[in-house]
């Protein structure tokens, strides 16, 4: 147990112990200047739907706002987090061969400012700071979609939540993403005796358990059990010895793997029980079209792919043809479902294989350091990666730009590499 846990917090919104929280959130010191920094990119992500083009400016003005703000943390951070920005930056070298090029340095340029500000946040703010500030976005989010979020038609007759997002999916992904981040936050309120975040987040708990349920997203669902159920056993391995914590983390990671080598086992006919009992047949999702269509792309691209963002493009008869039959009527933010071949289309052969590498050694990683000092943040990090996992076959994850998924999941691997002690900020006038 770190120094930080056995402190008790200077105020509701306080952050590591060293950092006074009566410092004024004009001075640069302030705990409050991290949260904020955190909060906005999540908040516009989340809003995308009403923000619109003031999601990407928000988005992009983080990374200037951090480096002004926190310089000193600048060079420590972005030497530890090089192997994640590799990423983005192999997505906009594939402008050199893609199909359309002008696409891939387009949504590639947006990609990247996606995954910078996310490292930089990640590896280089202060832990308390991450999680209030993700819990807060999460819990306006929650607070506002609830009364004002919009339904849709689903299965024979009934109706699916899908508060301010563009589909139920994605509700059942935000709802199910604000139960974590909130279980977290409840355990860490209760750890630090602070009735403001523990009333806060025992509020939003119903929000999130009523949008999850209510968005039928069967994968969003099974995810969060899988998930949840990790993040509990973790917080509780928190009270015993690190042997023994070891061992839980490791029984835990062994069954979520288990799960995913039988992945094709059990999810297809849990999908098809649920698609059925609601009137539908398997077929109607799309996926088998849209997956036999990106098998033949690899096929004639294997290596390189056809470039980042480069398919999915107006006037690309196949793309069109998708559109169509999946009745994307405004012919935009699509893909294939499943992340493996969406790599594979884009990027090719070796695009998966650096980005598996990268992945597979950041998720090692965290889950190692998370082992040796459980803070919650870490802890909710490590279960947001057991939620993405069974999904990354049925749904694209990390991979697209101005995505509230990509920025969790590359902030989420990125705290791997967070120095132990970030550099000191300023001096106190």
């Amino acid at each position: 147990m770190t120094q930080a846990d056995t402190l008790p917090p200077s105020s509701a919104f306080s952050s590591l112990p060293e950092e006074q929280a009566y410092i004024s959130i004009y001075d640069r010191r302030s705990p409050l200047i991290d949260l904020i920094l955190v909060a906005l990119p999540f908040a516009a992500i989340l809003f995308n739907k009403w923000l619109g083009p003031l999601t990407v400016l928000t988005v992009l003005a983080i990374t200037p706002l951090y480096i002004l703000l926190r310089w000193e943390r600048l060079y420590t951070v972005l030497a530890r987090v090089w192997p994640l920005v590799l990423l983005p930056a192999f997505a906009m070298l594939s402008v050199v061969w893609s199909d359309e090029p002008n696409a891939t340095l387009r949504y590639g340029f947006l990609y990247m400012m996606t995954v910078i500000p996310a490292v930089l946040l990640g590896a280089g703010c202060t832990r308390d700071a991450l999680l209030k500030g993700i819990f807060l976005a999460f819990a306006l989010y929650m607070f506002v979609s609830i009364p004002m979020g919009r339904w849709v038609g689903w299965g024979n007759g009934g109706r699916a939540f899908v508060g301010l997002m563009a589909s139920k999916n994605a509700s059942g992904d935000a709802a199910a993403l604000s139960l974590l981040v909130t279980m977290a936050m409840l355990f860490w309120a209760i750890h630090k005796r602070n009735r403001v975040f523990i009333i806060l987040a025992l509020l939003v708990l119903p929000c999130g358990l009523f949008s999850l349920w209510a968005s039928k997203s069967t994968g969003a669902l099974i995810a969060t059990l899988i998930a949840m159920s990790c993040l509990l056993m973790w917080v509780a391995s928190r009270q015993v010895d690190r042997s023994a914590r070891t061992l839980i983390f490791i029984l835990a990671v062994i069954a979520v793997m288990g799960l995913l080598a039988t992945i094709n086992l059990w999810m297809p006919p849990l999908f098809e029980y649920v698609l059925e009992s609601s009137g539908k047949n398997a077929g109607l999702t799309g996926r088998d079209k849209l997956w036999r269509k990106a098998d033949e792309l690899i096929a004639q691209r294997p290596w390189f792919g056809g470039g980042y963002s480069a398919f999915w493009v107006h006037d690309n008869l196949d793309a069109e043809y998708l559109w169509r039959i999946m009745g994307i009527e405004n012919r935009s933010g699509f893909n294939f479902h499943n992340t493996p071949r969406d790599i594979l289309v884009d990027l090719g052969i070796v695009g998966l294989g650096l980005f598996v590498i990268v992945f597979a050694f950041s998720a090692v990683r965290l889950f190692m350091r998370t082992m040796i000092d459980p803070h919650h943040v870490s802890i909710l990090f490590c279960a947001l990666i057991m939620f993405e996992s069974p999904r990354v076959y049925f749904e694209l994850l990390g991979f697209s730009d101005m995505n509230f998924a990509t920025f969790i999941i590359f902030i989420s691997l990125s705290h791997a590499f967070r120095p132990t002690q970030l550099p000191a900020i300023g001096q106190l006038r």
